[in-house]
């Protein structure tokens, strides 16, 4: 897996949550965890962490609400207003479920360290070679991700994205994920 560092000359003008997520957040406020105000985007109890489940018409959009929930259950708040950002991720995995482990790691890497907040996405995949797999083809991943920094209160830390019961499949015509964070 390979993160690229920030790319400040890329910021544009400020970047927002998509305007489904700044209004669903507007129109119902949220005190439970389990009600995270992104579509597609339900939060799974798990003993001692917690998950999500995510469910999007496109596997970019599945990404996107993944880091967003993400986003969601380390702040249960809309960040900080401040400067925006733009940042590039390359990453390249030997399957779907192992992408969207390295995507949410990169991201929440970047929560915890810097204190920046994903605000939104643009993806792109791609078939990449990778020795490591048995045919020498891997899931590749390109992103722009434009977000803020944001020093305010946390309501969790994410220690980690966990392997157990991640997946990423297609279901039909959409498509379907789950992770747990180890908090």
């Amino acid at each position: 897996s390979c993160v690229t560092e920030r790319g400040d000359d890329l910021a544009g003008p400020k970047p927002s949550l998509p305007g489904w997520v700044e209004e669903r957040m507007r129109d119902s406020p949220v005190s439970d965890s389990s009600e995270i105000p992104i579509p597609g985007v339900t939060a799974l109890d798990h003993a001692a962490d917690v998950g999500l489940a995510v469910d999007g018409a496109t596997l970019p959009e599945l990404f996107q609400r993944a880091a967003l929930g993400a986003m969601w259950l380390v702040l249960e708040r809309d960040p900080t207003p401040a400067p925006p950002e733009t940042r590039t991720v390359e990453l390249v995995e030997p399957d779907l479920p192992a992408l969207l482990r390295a995507w949410l790691r990169a991201l929440l890497f970047w929560e915890e360290t810097e204190g920046f907040v994903v605000r939104d996405v643009s993806l792109s995949f791609a078939p990449a070679p990778l020795c490591a797999t048995r045919d020498g083809q891997a899931f590749g991943l390109h992103g722009r991700v434009s977000g803020v920094m944001d020093r305010g209160p946390r309501v969790r830390e994410v220690k980690g994205v966990t392997l157990h019961g991640l997946r990423v499949e297609r279901v039909g015509e959409s498509w379907s994920g789950r992770v747990i964070f180890d908090v």
